[in-house]
């Protein structure tokens, strides 16, 4: 498959993919007679991969290594994927502990009610 049908109908740009290809995210596609990179179809959903874990926060660094144009991943990627999600669950925490601050020093400084009536 072109490289301007695959990007079509993974929902990406061409640019995109040759980026993915530069930054060593993908392996170079392999080169019909033609001289023309073939895509397998299996790329449209290793692009949907790349695609969704750039959205659950890891970097193009991170995802490199664990995507392949076969549509296959490196047997660590669950072991990465937990480690995110232990990163997420720490971010959760941290704010909900912010929030309990902001929530005690918003009640410490609006007058009481109560006090205002006497």
């Amino acid at each position: 498959m072109k490289i301007g049908e695959i990007a079509k109908r993974a929902g990406v740009s061409a640019s995109r993919i040759r980026f993915y290809e530069e930054q060593g995210i993908l392996p170079p596609a392999p080169r019909g007679a033609n001289g023309h990179r073939d895509y397998p179809e299996s790329l449209i959903a290793t692009l949907g991969f790349i695609e969704q874990a750039q959205r659950l926060g890891f970097s193009l660094k991170e995802i490199a290594g664990h995507a392949t144009l076969e549509g296959k991943v490196c047997d660590a990627l669950p072991q990465k994927l937990r480690a995110k999600l232990a990163e997420v669950d720490a971010h959760i925490a941290a704010a909900q502990a912010r929030r309990a601050e902001l929530v005690a020093l918003i009640a410490t400084l609006e007058p009481d009610e109560e006090k205002a009536a006497a």
